[in-house]
């Protein structure tokens, strides 16, 4: 581990949280297996540069329920200091978005009514109240002086979330909060790591992030007889009890699910470009990870910012409005509403063309059968007309399908992930097209789009959707295949109706199609990369932004602006780009 390019330091501790234990086939074992090793630095050292707003969108939740929890503050003591902060809020952190503040302290209002509900149900049911605790939980081994087969002398499993006990310590309680709704359910895994810190951890002073623990374990705390996990949402106050056992059940739990997890993200081998580069200690050596320098040709910001990420669906919502980017995006802020039919619509389209486009043998769809509206309703939850309109695009696709004829050997990719790292800028790019497949030897990044309107001819194609500018910037590079030359972008833009749809390409190989890609991004990425403040810009995307409640201009926009009625009229769909690209 120590000989791994990039890295430095020493890796006998292994530092486990449940998240790591969380099944995920989009991680790249080397990252987490760095990460697990808290005293492994990148080599040579990434500076640490401050955020200009806060990120972590627990942050100022966790501070304000320490004033309710440990200081004694009234919730509207509270709510009044959230009001009134300009800045890091009780001076913790980064600064606060306005909205990030109305956020939390509707949240605060709902997980103190869900907690009070549930403490009173409590102790009418005959268990023991429990009372916040102020040190979390850890589970610690002894240090040995043999290292294990991963190279291990110690473990040390920590635990997040709100932690309540019962003053005699029979019972302890974890609280885990979610955006939206509460979490009916989490990976077993998760929840076996979670269950054996609960039963068997010990509270723990906090300590930096590379301080060496102590040698001596946590097995002889006393455990309690009874260990619960509760979810609860931010959004609507509902809480779901995900577990409720003694420490045996505990014990074995871990043992079955947690161990053989956490045993697998030790010792992963091999690299998985992707989101994991972002906050990557192996990134300086890692070869798998393609640079693209001055992909753009974009300019370094002024206030210096730690690595991060950008997609097409970054720029695109960000040129929307930027606080709806920082909100919806970064934070993920969730006000539980719901999407329009047209984005429902746009979402069942490309499930169903996923799903047909991944079977094996490959297979074109010209003679697959379309299902009917009563497969369609049953399937997605669309209304009639919705449904009519899904179908009708799908019978377009058939005719435009590319995999139409394709030989059995060529390649083809759905959903696949394009990372790409921009040096100058410390930029992980990251795209994810709909298909991308062979002909011939030429590489094709396919993107398919279902709209009520018919393609706009004011505008290029590469403005109109960015996500095409990106293919072409990333193909030019090598990204993708080592000919660009060989390569082809192209969109199927499709509609109900026969003849309406459309399918279109962009030769990546021509220098005025570099060109002007080049002139979208940097006109996107740039205001994106230099922005501090992420000031709300109101406009018709107000309707289905899922942070309006709150933000205030945007409320006043929706109020003095109501959504006119008719499929012409609705807003861009929040699904018109998948979430993940």
């Amino acid at each position: 581990m120590q000989n791994l390019p990039g890295i430095t330091g020493q890796d006998w501790l292994i530092r486990a949280s449940p998240r790591m234990a969380r099944p995920d086939a989009a991680a790249c074992p080397t990252h987490q297996r760095t990460t697990m090793r808290p005293l492994l630095v990148a080599e040579p050292p990434v500076p640490s540069h401050p955020t200009p707003r806060e990120e972590f969108p627990f942050g100022p939740l966790f501070t304000a329920l320490d004033l309710w929890e440990h200081d004694g503050w009234s919730v509207e003591r509270i709510r009044e200091e959230l009001r009134n902060t300009r800045g890091p809020f009780r001076g913790w952190g980064a600064p606060v978005h306005p909205a990030h503040l109305a956020w939390t302290a509707h949240a605060l209002e709902r997980y103190v009514t869900a907690r009070t509900r549930e403490q009173a149900a409590a102790v009418e049911a005959g268990l023991s109240p429990t009372v916040p605790v102020k040190q979390p939980w850890t589970w610690r081994t002894e240090r040995t002086d043999i290292p294990d087969p991963r190279g291990a002398r110690q473990y040390e499993h920590t635990l997040w979330g709100r932690m309540y006990a019962s003053t005699d310590g029979t019972v302890r309680d974890l609280w885990l909060p979610s955006m939206g709704r509460a979490k009916t359910e989490r990976p077993d895994a998760e929840l076996a790591a979670v269950a054996q810190v609960m039963a068997y951890g010990a509270p723990t002073p906090r300590r930096k992030a590379r301080a060496i623990p102590p040698a001596t374990g946590t097995d002889g705390t006393r455990p309690p007889g009874l260990i619960r996990v509760f979810d609860v949402g931010c959004a609507d106050g509902s809480v779901e009890r995900l577990l409720h056992e003694g420490p045996v059940e505990a014990k074995q739990r871990f043992t079955d699910h947690a161990v053989p997890a956490f045993r697998a993200a030790a010792a992963g081998t091999g690299t998985q470009p992707g989101e994991s580069c972002v906050g990557c200690k192996a990134t300086a050596g890692c070869t798998d990870l393609k640079r693209t320098p001055r992909l753009w040709e974009g300019r370094p910001p002024a206030l210096a910012r730690k690595r991060r990420s950008v997609s097409a669906w970054d720029l695109r919502l960000h040129a929307e409005c930027p606080a709806q980017y920082h909100l919806v995006r970064r934070l993920h802020l969730n006000d539980l509403s719901t999407e329009d039919q047209g984005a429902q619509r746009g979402r069942a389209v490309d499930k169903w063309l996923d799903e047909q486009h991944a079977e094996r043998p490959v297979q074109g769809c010209r003679d697959r059968k379309i299902p009917d509206l009563v497969e369609i309703r049953a399937r997605t939850g669309l209304d009639d007309v919705s449904a009519r309109e899904a179908a009708g695009m799908l019978a377009e696709h058939r005719l435009l399908c590319p995999l139409n004829g394709l030989d059995a050997g060529e390649q083809v990719l759905v959903q696949h992930r394009v990372t790409a790292y921009v040096p100058e800028l410390d930029v992980v790019v990251l795209a994810k097209p709909d298909l991308v497949y062979t002909h011939r030897g030429r590489w094709i990044w396919h993107e398919t789009k279902t709209s009520g309107r018919p393609l706009w001819e004011r505008q290029s194609l590469l403005r109109t959707y960015p996500q095409l500018a990106l293919g072409v910037l990333l193909f030019h590079a090598g990204a993708l295949g080592d000919s660009p030359r060989r390569s082809w972008v192209e969109l199927e833009h499709l509609r109900e109706g026969h003849g309406e749809s459309r399918l279109e390409p962009v030769d990546p190989g021509r220098a005025e199609n570099v060109d002007e890609a080049r002139s979208v991004i940097a006109d996107l990425a740039q205001p994106l990369l230099d922005d501090t403040a992420y000031e709300p810009r109101t406009g018709r995307h107000c309707h289905g932004c899922q942070a309006r409640t709150w933000c205030r201009p945007g409320t006043a926009y929706v109020t003095d602006h109501p959504r006119p009625e008719g499929p012409d009229a609705q807003t861009p769909p929040r699904g018109d780009i998948p979430a993940h690209d």
